[in-house]
């Protein structure tokens, strides 16, 4: 199998040489002038422009893929910055169904799964790991512009869409703080003039149902409307190590969308968009790969006794009825767009997003509870408001200025059990074996930002410019408690052995103790009680560039960016305050240039483009030596770190319906000043350590090939080839804890993996319906994408295994 994989590899590698380019890059030609504000692009128009087949893509001359990279629309080979765009055909064509599938197909973007299931991206060596509700991201996600604040809330987002646009590097100017690494916009499939419906519907492995469907039309002559939903179900994949007969990891999703256009007159224009979701699956389990006693002379004989987890993409075990998940989420957007004169156009754009969590989450592999979320529930309420005005686009000199604000509360409680902790056995040595706690972390959240874009042509030469000002307030308020009622658990510990009686009797009060120097909610240092704190902050974010066009099909590109991303409160089980203080606000100077190139007839696409990021204070999910209770969670600041690399992008069409696309990414990301505690509890300098999530090679394949069978149908073939070199999961993680077991493997390494997807089937020569075949990780690779510590244990987070099954897609 290993020599099967180096061969398709290498196959690959000498397609590259004369072909290649991001999945979505499709081949056509140059579109016609933009409209002017008086005359806007057609919605039903622009979904046709980039959700081609890659037959169409190798038969049409009359259309480009357009985007809306800098908040208007236009040519991709006229945006001066580096975007992958998956199309909607695309993300059908290959199965892709989730966030890291979507990661997976997309070069130089990462996905880390995490305990409670917060999707946390890298992209370009940007990210930051941190899986509280309360925690911007680096790598921002919108749909159809309109935020998802926080990275939980774009967990059920890719159904239903024109395309997905990824943008890379800062976007602070346009998109805001908190998109230093880039940006993700979900463009959803707009309402159209005519009566139109389709679906899809697949039968896999697992006995997984994925079913999708549309109808979508005009309601009169200036209102449209798109209703559309997906549901997905499957059994769970699985398999319990100590119970063969249990199996985790079941899907039950349930999603929809409403969009409504209405165009009262033709200078304004509302678009409505409605949407939600409810997920009732179960949280995945790690892997128990490696022990790491907090206390090893009160080591459980339990936790001793129990055997590393099998290697295998199914093995894992967990604690009966922890994982589950019962969430949903509701979103309302809506866009007013106003035609002040004949060249200026007023936007706002309105949305509100409300999410409510409750879940339980397995944290160390094990049947037993060494560290289990029993419950990790939470609710998020955000709104935000955007104004904006901007001219013609076909202007000489094209300019946006606005503003934005925000306002979010975030609401997180942890309920954490531990009997089986090594802890457990050390205070039970002083009569207090205590076996669970429980955390909250509650937030409020206010931004305003104002924000100015211009370009300006000179011939062939486009100067840009822009900036952002955004001041931000977050209010938090933190405590530590215990509502068991036990008079051995965690609250009691504190209150009769660690104050030895001083503050009474424990009574449900917040007991983590003041280890600073300060005041907070008037608790003095010493004292215990509930940690409140508010960080203030501002920036200015900018980005300088040019664009020359020697020909019309060649763009030439140079930028430098300034981002910021804002400081954060962590959610933790702490027993010091220290553990509550925040991270300040992270910079970023990123320089990029490139090039995209449509060349040889328009067969070949050709897009490269090389950048180097110098990072300021760079967030860290770390820990620190708590004197009590061993290694705990925290957060940090890395003073400097940096990274560099380049992008090569091709796609060509050698012949009549067979498009390939190929990509190459080299990324060196390293820490270049840090001395501290890394994630799994070693204390050393990790100066010149890599930065974690970042494989250095990244190389993706995709063929496709559509090719007439009669007159009445035709038949396709299609394969996708990923490879990522290896990885750590914490900084540092090259090393192992000294106190680890076992020490024979680089216990906290993500090992480098390639996963080969495969695809055929017949059609309608118009794609009026459609059957296909599919396998995803057809040589069941067996992958992680993380590493955690988790208390006495070390688990991984294993990568589905083989998955197979047959689709059938419609539409009228």
């Amino acid at each position: 199998m290993k020599h099967l994989k180096c061969a398709l590899l290498g196959t690959s590698l000498v397609a590259m040489a004369v072909a290649g380019q991001t999945q979505a890059q499709t081949i056509t030609t140059p579109a016609e002038p933009q409209p002017t504000l008086a005359t806007p692009v057609n919605p039903a128009a622009q979904s046709t422009n980039t959700t081609l087949t890659p037959a169409q893509a190798a038969d049409d001359t009359s259309t480009d893929i357009v985007v809306t990279a800098n908040k208007r629309e236009q040519r991709l080979n006229d945006v001066g910055i580096t975007v992958a765009v998956v199309s909607g055909d695309a993300l059908q064509r290959q199965q892709i169904n989730s966030l890291a599938d979507l990661a997976n197909s997309t070069p130089s973007l990462s996905f880390t799964n995490s305990a409670n299931g917060t999707p946390v991206y890298t992209l370009r060596g940007v990210g930051f790991y941190e899986v509280s509700l309360g925690a911007y991201p680096t790598v921002s996600t919108y749909v159809d512009e309109a935020p998802l604040a926080f990275p939980v809330l774009s967990s059920h987002s890719a159904y239903d869409l024109e395309r997905v646009e990824i943008l890379k590097g800062p976007q602070g100017t346009l998109f805001g703080q908190n998109a230093t690494g880039g940006a993700i916009n979900y463009i959803a499939a707009k309402p159209t003039s005519t009566l139109q419906a389709g679906g899809n519907v697949s039968y896999g492995r697992f006995n997984e149902v994925i079913g999708e469907a549309y109808i979508s039309g005009p309601i009169s002559s200036n209102l449209q409307a798109r209703l559309s939903g997906r549901v997905e179900r499957a059994d769970g994949w699985q398999v319990s190590n100590s119970r063969p007969n249990d199996r985790n990891g079941k899907v039950e999703n349930y999603m929809g969308r409403l969009l409504v256009d209405f165009d009262p007159s033709d200078r304004i224009r509302f678009k409505l968009n409605v949407n939600g979701w409810k997920d009732n699956s179960e949280t995945q389990a790690p892997q128990y790969i490696a022990l790491l006693p907090q206390a090893p002379a009160f080591l459980n004989p339990a936790l001793a006794a129990s055997p590393f987890s099998p290697e295998r993409p199914r093995a894992a075990d967990w604690t009966p009825g922890i994982p589950r998940r019962s969430n949903y989420l509701g979103q309302a957007s809506l866009r007013s767009e106003f035609d002040v004169t004949d060249s200026i156009m007023l936007t706002s754009l309105t949305s509100y997003v409300y999410y409510k969590q409750r879940q339980g989450d397995e944290g160390d592999g094990l049947p037993i509870s060494t560290l289990d979320l029993a419950n990790d529930d939470g609710r998020i309420r955000s709104f935000n408001q955007e104004l904006r005005l901007s001219n013609d686009p076909s202007s000489v000199f094209r300019w946006v200025v606005g503003g934005n604000y925000e306002r979010s509360k975030v609401n997180q409680r942890v309920d954490l059990s531990f009997r089986s902790a090594s802890a457990n056995g050390l205070y039970g040595s002083f009569g207090y074996p205590f076996f669970s706690l429980s955390y909250s972390n509650d937030q409020k959240f206010r931004n305003y930002a104002g924000f100015a874009n211009a370009e300006y042509d000179i011939g062939r030469l486009t100067i840009k410019a822009g900036g952002r000002y955004t001041n931000s307030r977050t209010d938090a308020s933190e405590c530590g408690f215990d509502e068991s009622g036990s008079p051995i658990n965690t609250g009691p510990l504190f209150y009769d052995v660690l104050f030895q009686g001083a503050l009474g009797r424990y009574a449900g009060q917040c007991y983590p103790i003041n280890n600073t120097p300060n005041t907070y909610n008037g608790i003095p240092p010493g004292g215990s009680g509930r940690f409140t704190d508010t960080l203030k902050q501002d920036n200015f974010s900018w980005r300088v560039g040019l664009d020359y066009k020697p020909v019309r099909d060649v763009l030439l590109y140079a930028n430098v960016a300034k981002g910021y991303k804002a400081g954060s409160y962590p959610t933790s089980s702490a027993s010091l305050f220290t553990q509550y203080l925040p991270v300040v606000q992270e910079s970023v100077l990123a320089y990029e240039a490139g090039f995209k190139a449509t060349l040889l007839d328009r067969t070949l696409q050709f897009n490269a483009a090389g950048f180097y990021y110098d990072y300021n204070n760079k967030q860290l999910r770390s820990k620190l030596v708590d004197p009590n209770f061993g290694i705990l969670d925290t957060l940090q600041n890395i003073p400097k770190s940096d990274v560099k690399g380049f992008e090569i992008e091709m796609s060509i069409r050698p012949t009549r319906g067979f498009v390939i696309n190929n990509t190459f990414t080299y990324l060196d990301a390293s820490i270049k000043r840090f001395s501290g505690i890394n994630a799994a509890g070693v204390a050393a300098n990790f100066a010149g350590a890599d930065v974690p999530y970042t494989p250095r090679y990244q190389f993706g394949s995709n063929f496709d090939y559509d090719f007439p069978v009669s007159s009445s149908l035709k038949g396709f073939v299609g394969t996708s080839l990923n490879f990522r070199s290896k990885a750590v999961a914490t900084i540092g993680g090259d090393i192992n804890p000294p106190t680890a077991t076992p020490q024979n493997k680089t216990i906290f390494g993500i090992v480098s993996y390639t996963l080969v997807d495969l695809r055929a089937g017949i059609a309608a020569p118009d794609d009026r319906w459609r059957v296909s075949v599919w396998g995803k990780n057809v040589l069941n690779e067996y992958y992680w994408n993380n590493v955690v510590a988790a208390f006495d244990t070390i688990g991984r987070y294993a990568g589905k295994p083989a998955t197979y099954g047959v689709s059938v897609g419609f539409r009228y």
